[in-house]
């Protein structure tokens, strides 16, 4: 990868995303700073129509020319035909960028029903002991302690820190 042939770019849906965040922004400053108008309502200028859920991401946060990029051009082969660590680095973040926007957008215009059907998996993931995401970072705390004063530490462990069972010293 790190041989490879620059190929990354800016997408330009990228960029259009970028300016709009930029505008909107100062506007809002604007407003804070002399509150003589209602703040807007933040929805990207290039958004469809907010009705049809399925095409909401077309074509603000469109990512067809960056993920083909990436994945065709950019990890299209070894050595030079391929793109360079850089330019994998840069598409990945592009992409990631804007569908986490639009995740963000997607959820603060969701209906309560959907909202609430969310939580509720959410809130029942994270309630059960035992296997929930707090009992698992407790239990990997735990487990850290543990290896880490064991002859070796963590270098001559082998195995998963998850506290599910399976580790073990090298």
């Amino acid at each position: 990868m790190a041989h490879g042939t620059k190929k990354g770019q800016v997408d330009s849906q990228f960029e259009n995303r970028v300016k709009d965040l930029e505008e909107k922004a100062k506007s809002m400053a604007e407003q804070f700073r002399s509150f003589n108008a209602y703040r807007p309502w933040h929805t990207p200028k290039d958004t469809g129509d907010l009705l049809d859920v399925p095409a909401l991401h077309q074509p603000a946060w469109e990512r067809n020319k960056i993920n083909e990029l990436y994945s065709e051009t950019i990890l299209g082969g070894a050595g030079k035909d391929g793109g360079t660590c850089g330019d994998l680095i840069a598409m990945k973040w592009q992409a990631d960028f804007m569908a986490t926007e639009e995740r963000a957008f997607r959820t603060r215009h969701a209906s309560y029903a959907r909202c609430a059907s969310l939580m509720h998996g959410r809130m029942k993931g994270h309630g059960t002991a035992k296997t929930g995401i707090f009992s698992f970072l407790k239990d990997a705390v735990q487990t850290s302690i543990d290896m880490g004063g064991m002859t070796g530490g963590f270098d001559g462990f082998v195995g998963d820190i998850s506290g599910a069972g399976g580790a073990g010293i090298a």
